[in-house]
């Protein structure tokens, strides 16, 4: 975050400081946790009688939280101040953001994989997946099943997916009618659940891989954007959440979630109110540590690390031996390393030129440099 962006924050937990805060300088930190958490799954080494490796991966459903919010109240600043919202700038603004990289690195695979691996199993399922992964339908069409290379471009395909759809939602629904949409959809998600897990439908349905590839977390964050952007609600949610000790008490409570055996809803639950802390007021808890220019900047460029982060993985494990280097828990440090330095470049040289595109299509008083919304981040696993 520059000088210039700290200055202008509105630090006081009202709704007008709220209103009026124009960059949300805490989650591009909440970005570099949710990319650390990934990595680790994928790179780290396992701890004794700690579930985080394996729960790593939960990482991407808080790039989904901060996506659902951030998208949400991009959505509902842009009607308040302009009368209407533009479809087409909205889907402007995200092309330019999310396509120029994600095809690139979809182009580096095809490459890698044909020179190293069109004989294996592995190599040839790749390109018979490539249509998927070219038309963000991966998280219904390839099954995670075994070993699947750019298998994480499932969480990309749920947030494209959600891309799509909410604008036009928002758009035709005003008031709370959204939020009483996603509260149905999640109740028919938790119905189609409880039907697969009982024998009732069958899980490679196509119909119920659409209704299960619906992420609470992002319908979660559609909720509080709309809890907060409306004065009567925002000063409920600020009893919850305004103090300055809760950001940090609902980190805490979405790691304890996360160690617990199906605890996945709190999950989801505590990540919506851990984003909620940390925008409902500048001077929350955990700002300081959110807003370090490292954590920052590892998330201001955490959607190219996510790109990048298997191709860095494993070059780092080819690497790493020929330097003498045979720790395990060296691969996690040394991931970070590669695909942060790669995505650096890739941010400040080839990204920024479709960033400075994007501007044009900008409506919503909401910026969030960069990433501008949401990343896919995103995304995941």
């Amino acid at each position: 975050m520059s000088a210039n962006s700290a200055a202008r924050t509105p630090l006081s937990c009202t709704y007008e400081g709220y209103r009026q805060t124009r960059f949300f300088s805490s989650l591009d930190g909440l970005r570099c946790l949710s990319i650390l958490a990934v990595v680790w799954s994928h790179a780290g080494v396992p701890i004794p009688g700690v579930r985080i490796t394996l729960q790593g991966h939960l990482g991407v459903e808080l790039f989904f939280a901060i996506s659902g919010f951030l998208i949400t109240t991009l959505l509902l600043r842009e009607r308040e101040e302009s009368g209407r919202i533009s479809l087409a700038a909205f889907y402007a603004r995200r092309s330019l953001r999310i396509f120029p990289l994600y095809y690139t690195i979809v182009v580096l695979y095809v490459v890698v994989v044909f020179a190293l691996e069109r004989k294996t199993a592995s190599g040839q399922n790749f390109f018979s997946n490539l249509p998927y992964f070219l038309t963000y339908t991966s998280n219904w069409f390839v099954p995670l099943d075994g070993r699947v290379i750019f298998y994480f471009a499932w969480s990309l395909a749920t947030e494209e997916q959600f891309y799509l759809v909410w604008p036009t939602v928002e758009k035709l629904l005003r008031g709370w009618r959204p939020v009483a949409l996603v509260i149905a959809l999640l109740i028919l998600r938790s119905a189609v659940a409880a039907a697969v897990s009982s024998g009732q439908l069958p899980r490679d349905h196509l119909g119920v891989i659409a209704i299960l590839s619906i992420n609470p977390a992002l319908l979660g964050g559609v909720i509080m954007a709309h809890a907060l952007h409306d004065r009567r609600t925002f000063e409920l949610v600020q009893y919850v959440l305004g103090a300055k000790w809760a950001a940090p008490l609902m980190l805490i409570v979405l790691l304890l979630a996360t160690q617990l055996a199906d605890s996945l809803g709190w999950v989801w639950i505590s990540m919506v109110l851990v984003v909620g802390a940390v925008v409902i007021s500048e001077s929350n808890g955990l700002g300081a540590v959110l807003r370090w220019r490292p954590i920052a900047h590892i998330g201001l460029v955490s959607y190219g690390v996510y790109l990048m982060h298997m191709l860095s993985y494993n070059a780092m494990k080819q690497l790493l031996p020929i330097f003498g280097i045979t720790n395990p828990h060296a691969l996690f440090p040394a991931t970070v390393i590669a695909a942060t330095f790669a995505a650096t470049v890739s941010y400040w040289y080839y990204e920024s030129f479709f960033l400075r595109l994007k501007r044009a299509y900008a409506r919503s008083s909401t910026r969030h440099p960069t990433a501008a919304e949401p990343i896919k981040s995103t995304p995941p696993t």
